[in-house]
């Protein structure tokens, strides 16, 4: 007795098409462009503040690399310093804030106090506002 089995071609299964990945979800998925965005920065303003080119931050934000030794110590101090601002401030003016001269530091910007490596003095700034002491 043969047993003869039929064969059955089998039904493919129906490709769900690939979702697209919009760039506010791409920037949740990388930390540097989630930190952009959460600053509504341009990438030149944010390439100053954590003291690297613009070339970088696109490449890191392409995920072609990722930020190492001093770059990443200083993403992660930014992202502290903007928790820590987020709390005291309206989010959706962080990033211009950061670009606008202020008066408890002699009138220069945020942006260029960080550049000068002088970020404890926004820390004391944070430290007062919290306390109620700033003037």
């Amino acid at each position: 007795m043969t047993i003869v089995l039929k064969h059955r071609p089998r039904a493919k299964a129906a490709r769900a098409p690939a979702p697209r990945v919009k760039a506010k979800a791409a920037a949740s998925v990388n930390p540097v462009a989630s930190l952009r965005a959460a600053l509504a920065m341009p990438r030149s303003k944010f390439a100053r503040l954590v003291g690297r080119t613009e070339r970088a931050v696109i490449d890191w934000e392409s995920s072609k690399s990722r930020p190492q030794g001093l770059s990443q110590q200083r993403i992660l101090e930014l992202q502290r310093l903007i928790d820590a601002l987020r709390r005291l401030f309206d989010n959706r003016e962080l990033g211009q804030w950061f670009d606008t001269p202020n008066p408890a530091f002699s009138g220069l910007k945020p942006v260029e106090v960080i550049e000068r490596g002088e970020t404890d003095r926004l820390w004391q700034m944070i430290f007062e506002l919290r306390a109620g002491t700033h003037v």
